[in-house]
């Protein structure tokens, strides 16, 4: 974040953290997503120039000689000041992160995590004037999903995405296959949680052209959106806030609370 008054492209501030990975012995655990464009959700491009104005969102993890893999996102602005429209936004992103990090402990069921940060974002969005219509409602119907597609995370351990090589062996309780609504086809963690594990929390809110400007879907949810007031979120490509989460055996240990999310202390951060 410090590193980002002194960048003219992405790849700079992706050097700034891989240098500190490198430094320590370790590897990356994927290719890094450091982007001003977050609403492709695993950009691998950094030649983009950041300018004042801008968020970027960085997706950033180690890995260790003994494979143990971490997962990280943070998204802030180039400036080192939120404008108001993204900061109302990264309010309504790191709410639904941090409801479902107080949720979490063992037998709850991962889906209804997930479900807890659709209803947040949802619901948050409704305060904002960009979805209309109660958000329980809007969640049934998937409306959330069109600037939140993706499920709220995963679990991590001797590889980012764990296991998942098996597909859905280790993701997904016995008997349950994923599901075909928009909502939760791409949830990739399904199943009751135990202490010991590790999982991510990574709510986003995107603003997808492929998925918003779909013809079909532009149909389906026209009555729910207010176009012209999302218009005045423009500044907004992605916003992504990730931590990891060891379940413990009376709740969740965030093993990456050493970064900060609040909007404040990363406006500190970056601008100095």
């Amino acid at each position: 974040m410090a590193a980002t008054s002194s960048a003219n492209i992405e790849a700079e501030i992706r050097a700034a953290m891989e240098q500190v990975i490198i430094a320590h012995n370790m590897t990356c655990a994927y290719s890094s997503i450091v982007t001003v464009h977050g609403e492709v959700l695993h950009n691998d491009q950094y030649h983009h120039p950041v300018r004042s104005g801008d968020l970027l969102l960085a997706d950033v993890g180690a890995e260790t000689s003994t494979g143990w893999a971490s997962d990280v996102t943070r998204t802030w602005p180039i400036s080192g000041q939120f404008s108001p429209s993204q900061r109302a936004l990264y309010t309504v992103v790191l709410a639904a992160h941090d409801a479902c990090i107080d949720q979490i402990r063992p037998t709850v069921e991962y889906r209804e995590i997930h479900l807890l940060a659709c209803q947040t974002i949802a619901a948050g969005l409704v305060d904002l004037g960009i979805l209309k219509g109660q958000p329980a409602d809007l969640v049934e119907m998937d409306a959330h999903a069109l600037f939140f597609p993706h499920g709220v995370g995963h679990l991590l351990g001797l590889d980012v995405h764990d296991m998942e090589d098996l597909g859905d062996l280790a993701g997904y309780e016995s008997g349950r296959t994923r599901s075909q609504r928009f909502g939760l086809g791409y949830l990739r963690l399904d199943r009751p949680l135990k202490a010991g594990m590790v999982v991510t929390i990574e709510p986003g809110f995107y603003q997808v052209p492929a998925i918003l400007q779909d013809s079909q879907r532009r149909e389906k949810y026209n009555s729910v959106i207010n176009w012209d007031r999302l218009a005045e979120f423009s500044d907004v490509r992605g916003i992504r806030i990730e931590d990891d989460v060891l379940v413990t055996e009376t709740g969740a240990s965030v093993l990456t609370a050493a970064l900060p999310t609040s909007a404040e202390a990363i406006e500190q951060l970056v601008g100095g």
